[in-house]
């Protein structure tokens, strides 16, 4: 819930007139005789409320003995399931330990086939070899064949001279014939030469003739040798090729296969491991086995002790009842003269209040007044949990998504009227209604058709049921472990349909507003309160005295709640300052920057970082809270969600002027804050701090309506102070309105997608563990981001008058008037 506006103080009221006693015969009778009446309303109320808590506490341990119930129900379903587990884990494991040996076996076969593959490989390579022998072979009778060819030619030169010879021979004969004719008988012994000599001539040019036709038969031959030769070759060739390519593919086959068996060994190896693990599994589920046995005798136990638990609680309300029957009979015996006189608790608020009506409140003080007038379901104890208060008990059906919610028949309205489960779904839906336009839709939009009644196009929320007058079932549309939580907080309190159809706000709370106008309320005690009857009568608070702290010592205010430096230093030297207890808050003050500003120098990411380093939270802290505050290094507090792991921002002014020279801002143009008529100190210092590395601050003053508005602004402004309180310990109080898109209260308009899918994720995981964990994520990723100056965690102080008792402050900053006590 916000905190944007002036903060002095959030308990100082409007001055009482003194009381005067009717005096039975002293003035130190009159005061026994106030005393005594006091005891007694303090002692009836003290004795209601305890039978009251001790009725709670029924309902509760009855609740508890269903959830119980419940319990011993799924672990019986999970023993079940484990010895399921088991069986399966035992034909597992023997299929395991078969598929080991199957695996050993391919190892083998695997092994083997790579050998016979190595030696495939060595006859390719030996094959290779010859054929490279043979190929060489034929180059060298290629080479002996052309040298027969160059022979044969060479026979041819030689037969063509022989040719010539003999033909040369021929003419010679035939010369020498002519020649012998014409010799005559001289000339005949010639002759028969001459024919003779043309007869060799004959016989030679047909032996050349004879020779050359062998030749050209030997050519012939030679040639088709030759392409025998070739087309022996290119086969030679060609199987080389083929060889090659063997010798690849082996070689392929060969390096497939080794690495077949090394994932064949790592398969065995891991299927060794597994099996080994399987063994470690049966012994862990043998071992889960005795302890869901275990668990479901300690149900039984749990069981066993809640009766017994329940049973006490019975015995002692009718204890209760017997005191409350004899005090009543010991208080009648006490003569007690004069009229009972009101106690009235008188307290201050700082301001007016925001509205009237809780479904549309987000600032911290107005809330804590109105949580005192109304009521839900449930309600937040002083310490932050849920505590029973119009629903007496509650439980989730198997599915974990449908909440039945039985109701207490004996609560009424503070005009009389019964609650019913129809004043709960009205109050619900009026919450969510587009109409109403209320600033907490985020509390209960995650209840099953909430989405689609917020825009118009259902006339009711789907999951929202009346089972009967004092039951109602609630579903989610997914697991939401915040769901409680969010459900107790003041905007979802119920109120009278009726009265709210007219504009009129009757609640059921501890106290009716029975006047007020502009700076005064005055409450009065409901008598028939669900949670017991307030000790005190009534309340009077004044609005917007100045003099608060003063009037608060002179004894005009029971308490008073200290917040800043110099209020804590008053108090702490004066005589009241031993009545002060200190409280750590669930909040955090912050200035942030305007994102939808895209034009301005200071609202781009590493400005915004730059800024961060700028600031010396610790000297805020000293000087305007005195100490009443830690340093804030993420904007969520570490009590909601740890951030150990952020690095942050620590001060660092060199840090702050290095990434500005980096990023060459211009820093001629102010930052502009938007604030109200009077900028909170705080504001002071942080523009000491920017002006110490080059930025130059301003003002854009607004009223208080206007600053209420500042969501819608676009432009005009770079940054804003304020603060903000948790309203339920749950995360999503803090994420969902300040950084998921479209929440009025997320005033920078911070957008980031993967905030909105973790945020999602981690409002449906059931197991806490992961679910901090993803908070954590969310948590870093927004102080990354930095959206905003995370400055401080408030620490108040509460003091009280002496005879003032039970002023809670709650880590959420609630204060419940009805456990006040004046003795």
């Amino acid at each position: 819930m916000f905190d944007i506006f002036k903060r002095k103080s959030n308990a100082k009221g409007d001055k009482l007139e003194e009381t005067t006693y009717v005096a039975a015969s002293s003035e130190e009778d009159s005061a026994v005789e106030l005393q005594l009446n006091l005891i007694k309303q303090n002692e009836e109320n003290l004795l209601h409320n305890l039978g009251g808590r001790i009725e709670d506490s029924a309902n509760q341990t009855e609740n508890l003995i269903n959830a119980i119930d419940s319990i011993a129900n799924r672990v019986e379903e999970q023993v079940r399931h484990i010895y399921s587990v088991v069986d399966e884990i035992g034909h597992y494991s023997a299929m395991a330990e078969e598929l080991h040996a199957s695996s050993s076996d391919s190892y083998r076969t695997a092994s083997a086939t790579l050998d016979i593959v190595e030696e495939g490989s060595k006859a390719v390579n030996n094959t290779i070899e010859s054929m490279d022998e043979i190929n060489q072979s034929m180059s060298n009778v290629l080479n002996e064949i052309d040298s027969l060819k160059t022979s044969i030619g060479q026979i041819e030169d030689v037969l063509n001279i022989i040719r010539g010879i003999a033909k040369q021979t021929n003419l010679l004969a035939l010369n020498a014939n002519i020649e012998a004719a014409r010799a005559g008988d001289a000339g005949r012994g010639f002759a028969v030469v001459a024919t003779e000599v043309k007869k060799l001539a004959d016989r030679s040019a047909e032996s050349a003739d004879h020779i050359s036709d062998i030749i050209k038969n030997i050519q012939e031959n030679v040639n088709t040798t030759i392409r025998a030769v070739d087309d022996s070759s290119i086969k030679v060739r060609e199987g080389s090729s083929v060889a090659q390519e063997s010798r690849k593919a082996f070689q392929e086959i060969e390096e497939a296969i080794k690495g077949m068996i090394h994932l064949i060994n790592e398969i065995t190896e891991a299927i060794s491991t597994q099996t080994s693990s399987l063994e470690s599994i049966v012994l862990s589920t043998d071992e889960m086995q005795q302890s869901s046995e275990k668990a479901m005798s300690m149900v039984e136990s749990a069981m066993m002790n809640t009766q017994f638990t329940m049973a006490t609680l019975k015995e002692l309300n009718q204890v209760t009842k017997l005191l409350d029957g004899m005090t009543k009979k010991l208080l009648e015996q006490q003569e007690v003269v004069g009229e009972k006189e009101p106690t009235i608790i008188n307290l201050a608020l700082s301001s007016p209040l925001q509205t009237l009506d809780p479904a549309m409140t987000n600032v911290m003080e107005t809330l804590r007044f109105l949580n005192n007038i109304h009521t839900g379901l449930l309600t937040i104890s002083d310490t932050g949990d849920v505590l029973p208060s119009i629903a007496k008990n509650w439980h989730v059906e198997d599915d974990n998504l449908t909440w039945i919610f039985n109701l207490r028949n004996d609560a009424t309205f503070h005009n009389g009227k019964k609650v019913t489960a129809y004043d709960v779904k009205y109050s619900l839906e009026r919450l969510l209604s587009p109409k109403l336009s209320s600033p907490n839709t985020w509390f209960i939009d995650y209840i099953e058709g909430a989405k689609k009644f917020m825009e118009g196009m259902e006339s009711e929320v789907k999951g929202i049921k009346v089972l009967d007058q004092y039951r109602l079932s609630i579903k989610l549309e997914s697991p939401f472990a915040g769901f409680l939580l969010l459900l107790s907080h003041g905007c979802c309190s119920v109120m009278d349909a009726e009265e709210l159809k007219k504009g009129n706000f009757v609640g059921c709370g501890p106290y009716v507003l029975d006047s007020y106008n502009d700076d005064e309320y005055h409450l009065v005690a409901h008598d028939n309160y669900l949670g017991g009857k307030p000790y005190c009568d009534e309340v009077e608070v004044k609005v917007g005295d100045k003099d608060a702290l003063d009037n608060f010592i002179n004894g005009k205010y029971d308490f008073y709640i200290i917040q800043n430096k110099k209020e804590y230093e008053t108090i702490r030297s004066h005589e009241l300052g031993k009545n002060m207890s200190f409280v750590d808050l669930v909040g955090t003050f912050y200035v942030g920057f305007k994102l939808k500003n895209t034009s301005s120098p200071y609202t781009q990411k590493r400005m915004r970082q730059a800024i961060n380093y700028a600031i010396n939270k610790k000297r805020i802290i000293d000087e305007i809270f005195g100490g009443l505050a830690t340093t804030a290094k993420c904007i969520v507090p570490p009590g909601i969600i740890p951030y150990d792991h952020v690095e942050g921002y620590e001060y660092s002014p060199e840090k702050a002027k290095r990434i500005i020279r980096e990023e060459r801002i211009d820093l001629t143009r102010p930052l502009v804050f938007l604030s109200g008529e009077n900028p909170h100190p705080m504001l002071k210092l942080v523009e000491e701090d920017l002006k110490a590395v080059g930025i130059t601050c301003k003002y854009k003053k607004v009223s208080r309506e206007e600053l209420s508005r500042a969501h819608e602004l676009q432009e005009g402004y770079d940054m804003y102070f304020s603060g903000w309180y948790a309203d339920t310990l749950d995360p999503s109080s803090f994420i969902k309105p300040l950084f998921m898109p479209g929440n009025q209260t997320n005033l920078s308009a911070y957008e980031n997608e993967q905030v909105v899918e973790l945020v999602e994720k981690a409002t449906q995981m059931a197991n806490p563990k992961k679910r901090d964990e993803i908070y954590m994520e969310i948590q870093r990723i927004i102080s990354e981001d930095a959206p905003n100056v995370p400055i401080l965690h408030p620490q108040n102080a509460v003091c009280t008058k002496a005879d003032v008792h039970n002023v809670n402050l709650s880590s959420l900053a609630m204060i419940k008037y009805d456990n006040i006590m004046r003795q």
